[in-house]
């Protein structure tokens, strides 16, 4: 009887600890399977879109733009500035929907959303902007490596399937800033 015993609890621990390491194996290869912010940014060549930026208007006004690394990687914050109207917000991954997601809001009471994708060397941000009065308006910037120092953004209309207008609205270059604005 005690041999009985003894033998179902080495039986117990074995199939537990064979359990155990299957956990951790199925664990670790999903996880590795899976891909996170910085990898993708990276694997897309576009980690020269973090950092500080300036553009000059037009009119003569400045836009201060910022992309920074937060959360191990995991998130990029950003914000802008353009004389009183700014605005902050972050981009992640989503894994669930495999995508590279925007959100964000403004001092007016404004709300952004939208995706990221790549376009060849280009990064694409498709948003659909909600200021306070509720006429949602959607539209695309562009972004797109001119040289080390350089940025340029182009600006387009965009229809409700995601399709962007033939020429851009506006476009902007920006330069590179020493340190964070």
């Amino acid at each position: 009887m005690n041999r009985s015993k003894t033998t179902k609890i080495h039986t117990v621990l074995r199939n537990t600890i064979l359990a155990g390491a299957a956990i951790v194996i199925i664990l670790t290869v999903g996880a590795g399977g899976q891909q996170g912010l910085g990898g993708l940014v990276t694997m897309g060549g576009f980690e020269w879109l973090i950092g500080d930026w300036v553009a000059t208007t037009d009119q003569g006004g400045e836009i201060h733009s910022f992309y920074k690394w937060d959360l191990n990687k995991n998130l990029i914050a950003m914000g802008f500035k353009m004389g009183e109207f700014e605005g902050c917000g972050m981009i992640y991954y989503e894994p669930a929907e495999e995508r590279v997601v925007q959100i964000g809001v403004d001092n007016r009471g404004g709300i952004a959303k939208g995706y990221w994708d790549a376009d060849g060397e280009k990064a694409v941000a498709r948003l659909e902007y909600a200021p306070p009065d509720g006429e949602k308006r959607r539209m695309a910037s562009v972004h797109s490596k001119v040289d080390a120092e350089t940025m340029k953004v182009e600006f387009y209309d965009m229809d409700s399937d995601g399709w962007l207008s033939d020429e851009p609205r506006g476009t902007l270059e920006y330069k590179r800033q020493k340190k964070q604005t």
